[in-house]
């Protein structure tokens, strides 16, 4: 079938499947199978793809109809500058943590050292020490499926980042940053039961939810926190602005100053800062 038919009538189908980025996902499934850029399939749409190109595309096409997610098909996300695996043990990166990755680039020392807590697929610790040649980074996460994936990301790009095994900080005892950043659990269980299909039927849940409508991790990494910052050291949490302003008055009970409720794209409160 001509590239530009095939793209229409994908198109439709994932508009009539609900998908919300039916056009865009009809694109990057073309483009990924095909092997073309997006002004390659722009501009030679007249083209026929070769059938085992076609029947590639319309077998992960069905899998997309039933909502698996485009990354996961394709098995790869894109993040900063960055072209990262995904598997189902992992978290696909969202747009927003671009946002919390440009302010730990702005806000880490020269030289300094950070800790990324429950790194997943390793996308905000690869794209700082991607950006950041001086930094010092180590990545942390509970699960060693997603370790793994964030080992291949990492040689990918030959980033000297290292990946420890921990619960929140427990693998890294007698050691102190200057930056941690987080972007653990937060999601209630009741919230969970209404996610679209893509979340809750295949990313892993251990990723997405926590204890106490979705607020102990963070808790608990409050409480952790100051044993493992330098003096003058700032922390970042992503989570749910349903969450920020209840994270913003613990820190400030637990002894941090200049703590700063950070919006995303929407102008949703989605991050808090803070520097001990």
């Amino acid at each position: 079938m001509r590239i530009d038919r095939l793209y229409a009538e994908l198109t439709s189908l994932f508009t009539a499947a609900g998908i919300e980025c039916a056009d865009y996902d009809a694109a990057l499934l073309i483009e990924e199978c095909a092997g073309i850029t997006r002004s390659e399939r722009l501009l030679h749409g007249e083209r026929e793809l070769p059938p085992e190109i076609d029947a590639a595309v319309r077998r992960l096409a069905e899998r997309r109809i039933a909502r698996e997610p485009l990354q996961y098909l394709i098995g790869k996300s894109y993040f900063m500058d960055l072209e990262l695996a995904v598997t189902p043990a992992v978290l696909i990166p969202r747009p927003e943590t671009e946002l919390l990755v440009e302010w730990a680039i702005r806000n880490l020392p020269p030289n300094g050292k950070m800790a990324d807590i429950g790194t997943g697929s390793g996308a905000i610790a690869l794209a700082v020490a991607y950006e950041r040649k001086d930094a010092v980074v180590t990545a942390v996460d509970i699960s060693p499926e997603a370790l793994s994936v964030a080992a291949a990301n990492r040689e990918k790009y030959s980033l000297a980042v290292r990946l420890l095994r921990s619960d929140l900080f427990s693998a890294l005892k007698g050691e102190t940053f200057d930056l941690v950043t987080a972007n653990l659990p937060y999601v209630a269980e009741e919230e969970y039961r209404t996610l679209e299909p893509e979340v809750r039927c295949h990313e892993p849940k251990l990723a997405l939810t926590a204890p106490e409508a979705g607020f102990a991790l963070i808790r608990e990494s409050v409480r952790q926190l100051p044993e493992f910052l330098n003096p003058g050291g700032s922390a970042i949490w992503e989570l749910d602005p349903a969450q920020a302003q209840k994270l913003a008055d613990l820190l400030k009970t637990n002894g941090f100053k200049t703590v700063t409720i950070l919006e995303d794209y929407t102008h949703r409160a989605r991050f808090v800062c803070a520097q001990i």
